[in-house]
């Protein structure tokens, strides 16, 4: 009887394992997928400070190969200073102040990239606190405050600091006037800003959303322009096409984004 009982189970357990594995395989499973704001890990400024002491800088350069390969594009939208690669970028200045590059690529790459404002803004300010004059914390620090943080006092401190600097371009006097009378909505000004910031640009990933910025700022003007009925305008766009007739209105072959000055406050 007990030996007849056990096969029967040996068999309803084949059977229910059979079917599991079935079922398992034949029904499609959903990703999990975890964005990096969640999944990323982050240390304490005070265990950073103590824990590592006699480490900082080994411990800075491991940690900005980590963020460079875990880097990621989603934008960051919070005003709270708490985007991950913020805490990031401040980490490894915790333990590096004077790690200039973490303060040029991070800020830079926090705000053209992740769109967190609040956060570029720390990271240059604690950057040029230990380097006021370098040219390029400077340039792309103004052009944070005056266009995207809307506030000219600090941008016209970042430029002025730079106005004698052999970089600097022939635009910014007239950049530095319109910002004192508070008229710095300017598309063509930002136009060449960008282009400037392009050229001193070397990531790839930063190039692509400058020229995608560019593209839009150019369409923008040109269009406007030829909608107007004015003269001596642009006919091709900022990748050399025609723009094209239809409806009575010029039109841009590629869809964009109108840049807007501010839009993020």
């Amino acid at each position: 009887m007990k030996s007849s009982r056990l096969v029967i189970f040996s068999v309803l357990a084949f059977l229910f394992f059979t079917l599991a594995a079935a079922l398992s395989l034949s029904t499609s499973k959903q990703a999990i997928n975890i964005d990096k704001q969640s999944s990323a890990v982050n240390f304490s400024t005070d265990l950073i400070r103590f824990s590592l002491a006699g480490y900082k800088r080994l411990s800075a350069d491991i940690l900005w190969i980590t963020t460079l390969l875990e880097s990621d594009t989603d934008h960051y939208k919070n005003k709270d200073l708490n985007n991950w690669m913020y805490m990031r970028f401040s980490s490894i200045l915790e333990l590096d102040p004077k790690f200039l590059i973490g303060y040029q690529f991070g800020a830079q790459y926090l705000s053209i990239i992740k769109d967190d404002l609040l956060g570029a803004e720390k990271i240059f300010e604690k950057g040029l606190s230990i380097y006021p004059d370098n040219y390029f914390l400077n340039y792309n620090a103004g052009f944070l405050y005056a266009f995207e943080l809307n506030k000219p006092a600090k941008a016209i401190k970042s430029y002025e600091r730079i106005l004698g600097h052999r970089r600097a371009p022939a635009f910014l006097p007239s950049l530095i006037s319109k910002l004192r009378y508070k008229e710095h909505n300017d598309l063509h000004l930002v136009f060449e800003l960008v282009q400037e910031n392009l050229r001193n640009t070397k990531d790839e990933l930063m190039k692509a959303r400058l020229q995608t910025d560019l593209y839009a700022i150019k369409a923008e003007i040109d269009l406007k322009c030829l909608n107007d009925g004015e003269t001596s305008c642009s006919q091709n766009d900022y990748e050399g096409a025609p723009y094209l007739f239809r409806d009575g209105r010029y039109h841009a072959q590629k869809a964009f984004k109108p840049y807007r000055l501010n839009d993020s406050l």
